[in-house]
């Protein structure tokens, strides 16, 4: 009986342990979308960075710590890169990354919601970003979100009839 209650006890630690193991974020993309007077304007930040915890039986004992480089914006255009890293926009100098960081994870539907901190720049918000995630042949996840912000909302620019205010949000993570 006690060698019976030893075992379980080691086997309940050990799965614990095993369910809430912190992974690494190995690839992934980071693409975003304004519209503005010409168009739109599609770009790119380098792959997040940063620390995941997940397993999609237990999405409530999630957690995220991502981070992106704000000083990897790319348009493709050399002029509109570097205003964009000013103090104007993204001041990467002084504010070098976006960072995300989870408090809530729940499951919705057949989809999961991530709140938590958003902070750019110097404004910190509480946000909530919706996501997929997909458990791969090599029991890496891959994970998607999706969203809309206002770029106002975190003294990205400033109000200007040329540029919208919202910003779509794309970001692809691989964690292992």
């Amino acid at each position: 009986m006690r060698l019976q209650l030893t075992l379980w006890i080691i086997l309940a630690v050990f799965t614990g342990q095993v369910s809430a193991q912190t992974s690494k974020i190995v690839s992934g993309s980071t693409k975003f979308s304004v519209k503005f007077i010409l168009g739109t304007c599609n770009g790119t930040f380098d792959a997040p960075r940063g620390e995941a915890v997940f397993n999609e039986k237990n999405p409530e004992n999630a957690q995220f710590d991502v981070r992106i480089a704000a000083s990897t914006f790319k348009t493709n255009n050399n002029s509109r890169d570097k205003d964009m890293k000013s103090d104007k926009y993204f001041w990467v100098e002084k504010y070098p990354d976006i960072h995300f960081k989870s408090a809530k994870v729940e499951k919705k539907g057949d989809k999961y919601q991530a709140t938590g901190t958003l902070t750019m720049r110097d404004v910190s918000k509480t946000v909530s970003l919706p996501f997929d995630a997909k458990k791969n042949a090599d029991g890496t996840y891959s994970l998607t979100s999706t969203f809309d912000i206002n770029r106002l909302d975190y003294k990205v620019g400033e109000k200007d009839w040329k540029l919208k205010d919202i910003v779509t949000v794309n970001l692809q993570a691989t964690i292992k």
